[in-house]
């Protein structure tokens, strides 16, 4: 058994030698890779999260960056997205933005998280006038973090609780799809009343 923080983590692996001809042929290496996941679940914590960010005003001051933690007492809603100006995430956050009092309502902080720069985030809020704060995940730290694959074009929205518990993960939101969106102001409106 190996300890891990708080975590027990016990994992066994069985292995059958094949014959010594086949063992002499195949001379690619096997690699065994394991990944402690920490992605969101609902009912628990959410991980930590804290990054640079960038608003439609520029870039947030550097000893002040967003975190998580400091939100404590209101909604979060954080929004992975693949990208600025690609044609899905202009199309999200607009309706983020023309849909705000319906989807979200008054008090919700609402965060995207993307590895674009600070100056593309900037660029990107002013051409949508996005009242938003646009996070800066350059090393994908805390989208693998987070349980979101840094390398795909995937979106994630997650909703955290006033007492920081995860409520809502929504690992396919359809930046198209109008059920997303429902689905998302559903889930807003539950961690609010909870």
């Amino acid at each position: 058994m190996i300890r891990i923080g708080a975590m027990a983590l016990l994992c066994a692996v069985a292995v059958s030698a094949p014959p010594l001809a086949a063992q002499q042929r195949d001379t690619a290496a096997l690699t065994v890779g394991l990944t402690l996941d920490e992605a969101p679940r609902v009912g628990r914590p959410a991980p930590a999260l804290v990054l640079p960010y960038a608003t439609r005003d520029g870039a947030g001051p550097v000893d002040q960056p967003f975190d998580l933690r400091k939100e404590l007492g209101r909604v979060v809603v954080i929004a992975f997205y693949p990208g600025d100006f690609t044609p899905g995430c202009t199309a999200e956050w607009r309706a983020f933005r023309n849909q705000s009092d319906t989807l979200f309502g008054a008090g919700v902080v609402v965060a995207g998280v993307s590895g674009d720069s600070l100056g593309s985030h900037v660029l990107f809020a002013r051409d949508l006038d996005l009242p938003f704060k646009l996070l800066s995940d350059a090393s994908r730290r805390v989208a693998r973090q987070w349980g979101v694959d840094g390398t795909s074009a995937r979106r994630v929205v997650v909703v955290v609780g006033r007492d920081g518990r995860v409520r809502y993960v929504d690992r396919a939101f359809g930046a198209l799809d109008p059920q997303s969106y429902s689905n998302l102001a559903t889930a807003v409106k539950a961690a609010k009343e909870s």
